[in-house]
């Protein structure tokens, strides 16, 4: 199957407070079991010191994320339409997200505590706010990166290099599936477990005449605590005022 990469890269980034994924109603996903690393390779599952299978990698980077604080910053260029997008993960039930078009009027914020979900939509013709039911961070996010290791990074031979306590792995040749696109480049830098850190992805896609950009990278792994934001408390202060809140929620949106 043919893939149009610009709308793919797109729709991890643009889709506001349903997360990285175009849909809100995410349905839990059962981690696979990853193989066992090859004898001769890195030690990193799907990682040999010359090729990649990006699925298995994939899966790793999942395994990996759960039960972990994190930040994750994410940024996405298509030709100057531009979205930077961070989200600061304490805990299951403790998160925060804040997607921006630094190139136009809207944004998305995100604050989940406990079974609350609180977002904030900026859009050109107003605020809207909404309070919700909460779901997990790793439902919610915790998949997203892995499924663009396993599109973006083309199966078989990279270059790959010791870096620090992991790898890096670069690849100047797009998957089967990006035939059309040209001038592409995709980096990663993989820690021994299998996280992918760092990724960035870079290509001229002619079929829609657009250049694109597109990177994420974790960082306070471990260290990253997140502060309720002011708006929550002023939008909605009755839910602060008491030791128990039980404010009037939905189940969409």
């Amino acid at each position: 199957m043919r893939l149009r990469p610009v709308a793919l890269a797109a729709l991890f980034v643009l889709a506001g407070c349903s997360g990285f994924a175009a849909s809100d109603r995410t349905e839990a996903v059962t981690p696979a079991p990853v193989p066992d690393a090859e004898p001769g390779a890195t030690g990193v599952p799907g990682l040999t010191n010359d090729s990649v299978n990006p699925a298995i990698l994939a899966q790793a980077h999942r395994n990996a994320l759960d039960d972990q604080s994190y930040t994750l910053t994410v940024h996405w260029d298509a030709s100057g339409r531009e979205w930077e997008t961070r989200l600061g993960v304490e805990d299951e039930r403790r998160y925060r997200y804040l997607s921006t078009q630094t190139t136009g009027a809207y944004s998305d914020r995100l604050f989940v505590e406990g079974d609350v979900r609180y977002s904030r939509h900026r859009r050109p013709l107003g605020i809207q706010y909404r309070r919700n039911r909460s779901v997990p961070a790793s439902e919610r996010f915790g998949h997203h990166t892995g499924r663009l290791v396993e599109t973006y990074l083309p199966t078989g031979p990279v270059a790959v290099r010791q870096l620090g306590g992991g790898y890096l792995v670069v690849a100047d040749r797009a998957p089967a599936t990006f035939d059309r696109v040209r001038n592409y480049t995709v980096r990663a830098t993989v820690a021994s477990s299998g996280w992918v850190r760092t990724f960035s992805v870079r290509y001229f896609d002619p079929y829609q005449d657009v250049s694109v950009r597109y990177r994420f990278e974790y960082s306070a792994i471990g260290e990253t605590t997140v502060e309720r934001p002011a708006w929550v408390e002023e939008r909605w202060p009755d839910d602060f005022g008491r030791e128990t809140a039980t404010p009037a929620m939905s189940d969409d949106g």
